[in-house]
């Protein structure tokens, strides 16, 4: 079997011929699909299309999560391909080497430059419905509401979002939890964590600290007040983001 040629005359290598049909198969799933999955409906063997899968995570087209079964056994490793990705992987590394010459100058800085970046998309929102609190809204359903926002938000920055169920809070405060199981510039995030992990908290705090805006009008400030938490590096590859309501 021959390369086919491009549009352009030229002949396209075959490995990256397959890597596309990884990739428009992965496209067509609405939810995570695993490699042994894609392999059988590719007829390619699961080694190669995991290698596929691989490159793919790096560019940041596709991402990776756990597909929990029922029952017992270890979740199986899903991939999904990102959506309208919002990418400042870029931004993050200029970030990390010009916002100052210690440690607290950067981290402060690299909080405000995450919160102007939550005003930037929520003027111009990725979502169809924004998720506008309601001045009606319980409480509960304001949480509701703005973690399912960030969690899109997040999706397309390719942060690879799962929004779990949060143990019972003390002190009469609501959360909800998001587990990150990628860093779109992890490798920031790891050598300046006052600068990436920073970022990302100002991005949290902004997000929520907009929620009463929509359309470029203002909505009356919801009760409760909201507030972010973020854990860097619970685990190798994860992070734990917190919605927060004060009751």
């Amino acid at each position: 079997m021959t390369d086919q040629p491009s549009r352009h005359g030229r002949r396209r290598p075959r490995m990256l011929r397959q890597r596309d049909r990884v990739l428009e198969l992965v496209r067509e799933y609405q939810s995570p699909v695993d490699a042994v999955e894609l392999a059988s409906r590719l007829g390619l063997h699961v080694t190669t299309v995991r290698f596929h899968l691989d490159a793919l995570c790096k560019e940041g087209i596709v991402t990776r999560t756990r597909i929990t079964r029922a029952g017992v056994g270890r979740p199986r490793t899903g991939y999904a391909a990102v959506r309208g990705r919002l990418d400042y992987q870029s931004f993050a590394e200029i970030l990390a080497l010009g916002l100052g010459s210690n440690v607290e100058t950067r981290r402060r800085r690299a909080e405000r430059a995450g919160r102007r970046l939550a005003d930037q998309i929520v003027a111009n929102p990725p979502w169809e419905d924004p998720a506008t609190p309601r001045i009606s809204d319980s409480g509960s359903a304001i949480v509701d509401r703005q973690a399912a926002m960030t969690v899109e938000i997040f999706e397309r920055m390719g942060f690879c979002p799962e929004l779990v169920q949060a143990a019972k809070p003390s002190g009469g405060k609501g959360q909800r939890v998001i587990r990150l199981h990628a860093c779109p510039v992890r490798e920031v995030a790891r050598t300046h964590p006052e600068v990436g992990c920073a970022l990302h908290l100002g991005l949290l705090q902004g997000l929520l600290a907009n929620s009463t805006v929509a359309e470029g009008k203002l909505k009356t400030t919801p009760t409760p007040a909201l507030k972010a938490e973020l854990e860097p590096f619970v685990e190798p590859e994860l992070c734990v983001a917190r919605v927060i309501a004060d009751d």
